[in-house]
């Protein structure tokens, strides 16, 4: 591995510190968001084509929470016991609970796709690049991706950091409802998340 990738890949999030962040997502729900992975869970599942929509969508909806507040997304991680089950039974690995919070890892996803760790971190960091992300918060969220190997298990942990200004995706507004990503529908709602950042519409 050259020390290019070690430093982009392996850079500031400790076992501990995915632990607290894990913890947190319990209380503070709308600043972060959870998701198992790539892959669909299912025996010789593929990659949900939806899947890194999804989480670009989450990142820009915890941008707009506010500019004094910030936000992670870990990838290798579900609040669902049936969903660390399903990860068990099909990769064969033993997901690690932490409160109420089961860390499953993204390495078994490299590892069913056959391609390397760096290659499996690369296909998100593209995926966001490629998006309609606001360019500032797209470029500051991709050189803040971090990956922890946790346990042997793996983790990607993407922080959001506060923005000063509205984030969007293409054109659509996104906000968090308590620990959903909604797109932001009506006057009222824009209105709202503008205000927040001392704009008015």
């Amino acid at each position: 591995m050259s020390m290019n990738i070690a430093k982009m890949i392996y850079s500031d999030h400790t076992a501990v510190d995915i632990e607290a962040v894990v913890r947190r997502s319990e209380i503070e729900l709308a600043n972060y968001e959870l998701k198992q992975g790539l892959l669909v869970l299912t025996e010789g599942g593929t990659e949900d084509p939806q899947m890194i929509d999804k989480v670009v969508k989450t990142i820009c909806a915890i941008a707009n929470i506010g500019p004094k507040s910030a936000g992670k997304i870990l990838i290798g991680i579900t609040d669902k016991k049936a969903d660390a089950d399903r990860v068990k039974k099909i990769d064969g690995i033993d997901p690690k609970k932490i409160g109420k919070r089961y860390v499953v890892g993204v390495n078994r996803e490299a590892k069913r796709l056959g391609i390397t760790m760096e290659k499996y971190f690369s296909k998100w960091k593209e995926g966001i690049k490629k998006s309609g992300l606001t360019s500032a918060l797209r470029d500051t969220v991709i050189s803040n991706m971090d990956f922890n190997s946790f346990y042997g298990l793996g983790v990607i942990a993407i922080s959001i950091p506060p923005q000063s200004e509205i984030s969007y995706v293409g054109e659509e507004l996104y906000w968090r409802n308590g620990d959903a990503t909604e797109l932001a529908g009506t006057a009222k709602q824009i209105a709202g998340i503008a205000g927040r950042f001392g704009k008015s519409t």
